[in-house]
């Protein structure tokens, strides 16, 4: 079959499946509303307050982007997030690869990167509000230890994964250490890397998130804890669904970016 067929095939089975989603989507909120009242209310199974409604997340979310300043604390949480993001970047690929070339850097550090990894941020936050106080810098570092580890490891397994005949090749050719990074390392490990940020989108947001849970004035992670104590069930419902929609949407353009600049790759259709 023709490329150009295959691809078009592709497409019209993609509509067809996001079809079916929205389809499953719209009767799982209208059951989801019937049972708790919502389309009839003596017939409910599960207590508002508790499981809350799609008829009220809607208008919390109404009253949150509408009435109040939601989407000032959206984008301060973004902008913890893609800072910790960047700076994972660069910092997870650059070190990734210096233990990739030096053995012995590896041998000797890298116990100790899995013992920093396995520390959970939730345990870690405490102590990095202590060092950073409650401002911008606590949660960027925060997101931060998140996306760097998922990055190094990244590029670190992605180096050692590379056929050691091509790099004997390189050898042979006397091509120099730069060269061999960008002629060969640094294509080879594309594909990890963005697997990588697929990941670390969502880690960032998560990081940011934790870090406003234990000292903020702002953010979706302020907004959770407000919610929390005021026992407003519908906002927090509202507030965990605009946390997804965001981390979704972060992935899928994390995906966009991945088809864009690695157009080289071999795409195949099923």
């Amino acid at each position: 079959m023709p490329r150009k067929a295959c691809i078009m095939k592709h497409s019209k089975n993609n509509w067809k499946f996001h079809i079916i989603r929205l389809i499953l989507l719209i009767a799982f909120l209208l059951l989801w509303e019937a049972l708790t009242g919502g389309l009839h209310p003596s017939f409910s199974l599960f207590d508002p307050f508790y499981s809350s409604s799609p008829s009220r997340i809607g208008y919390e979310l109404y009253i949150l982007f509408f009435r109040e300043s939601l989407l000032k604390d959206m984008f301060i949480t973004l902008g913890e997030a893609f800072a910790g993001l960047a700076l994972g970047m660069v910092s997870g690929v650059v070190l990734g690869l210096v233990f990739a070339y030096s053995k012995l850097i590896s041998l000797l550090f890298e116990p100790l990167m899995s013992a920093l990894n396995s520390i959970p941020r939730p345990a870690l936050a405490p102590l990095v509000i202590f060092w950073f106080g409650i401002g911008i810098f606590s949660k960027i570092f925060l997101a931060w230890s998140l996306t760097f580890f998922v990055i190094f490891y990244n590029t670190y397994l992605g180096i050692k994964s590379i056929d050691p005949d091509i790099l004997n090749v390189m050898r042979v050719m006397n091509a120099s250490k730069l060269q061999t990074i960008r002629m060969v390392i640094l294509p080879s490990v594309m594909s990890w890397i963005f697997a990588g940020l697929r990941l670390s989108v969502s880690y960032a947001l998560i990081g940011a998130i934790i870090g406003e849970f234990v000292g903020a004035t702002a953010g979706i992670g302020y907004q959770l804890i407000y919610a929390e104590g005021l026992l407003m069930s519908d906002r927090l419902y509202a507030l965990v669904l605009v946390i997804a929609v965001i981390g979704a949407s972060l992935a899928e353009i994390a995906k966009r970016i991945e088809s864009k600049l690695l157009r080289w790759k071999t795409e195949i259709i099923l």
